[in-house]
């Protein structure tokens, strides 16, 4: 047992297009993930993720209890509450289009989203980062990527003078068949220690 294998704080949302290379293990905990990776922002709610999966029982007349299980279908969700709220973040959840327009004479600045209509939902790239400090004190990421997914808006809206208006958002796994089996979900990734060389 470890009480550094105990893990607690906030996490970071990435973001980026299917398919796009994963940060290098040597990135350190906080750092930019490079490439196309994108922050996705603050966070309102814990980020909550839930592999699961159907069984498959083989039962027989002549037995009593289930002679074997395998998987007949997985799934992988992932669930937050975004806490900025810009076109460009409900874009993510409705497949839609963010546009911004610079103020300019007699015309104002804003943000604008458009969305309906389209049958397509929009597929991306996600990952998220905390970390955790060893027992001697050294920080190291924990990192999750999530090969290929969509995002929809997963809640009501509720804009309030009591509360902050978040975007309630559901990121749900869909299968890479680039990768090997036993690889097609996700991966999930804890740094141990820094490289010696």
């Amino acid at each position: 047992m470890a009480v550094a294998d105990v893990i607690a704080g906030p996490i970071t949302l990435w973001k980026s297009p299917v398919a796009e290379a994963v940060p290098d293990d040597d990135v350190i905990a906080g750092a930019a993930w490079g490439g196309n990776w994108v922050e996705v922002g603050y966070t309102e709610a814990p980020l909550s993720s839930n592999y699961d999966f159907v069984e498959l029982e083989l039962k027989s007349e002549q037995e009593l209890a289930v002679m074997k299980r395998r998987k007949s279908a997985e799934s992988l969700v992932m669930e937050t509450v975004l806490l900025e709220l810009t076109a460009s973040k409900l874009a993510i959840v409705t497949s839609g289009t963010a546009n911004t327009t610079a103020a300019a004479a007699a015309q104002v600045g804003k943000d604008e989203l458009l969305v309906g209509g389209e049958y397509q939902i929009d597929e991306a790239q996600w990952g998220f980062e905390g970390t955790y400090t060893d027992s001697s004190g050294n920080s190291f990421p924990v990192r999750a990527f999530v090969w290929k997914a969509t995002a929809k808006l997963n809640a009501a809206q509720e804009y309030s003078s009591t509360a902050w208006v978040g975007i309630p958002i559901q990121i749900k796994a869909l299968v890479d068949t680039s990768k090997a089996v036993g690889q097609k979900l996700w991966k999930w990734q804890r740094v141990t220690a820094a490289a010696t060389g």
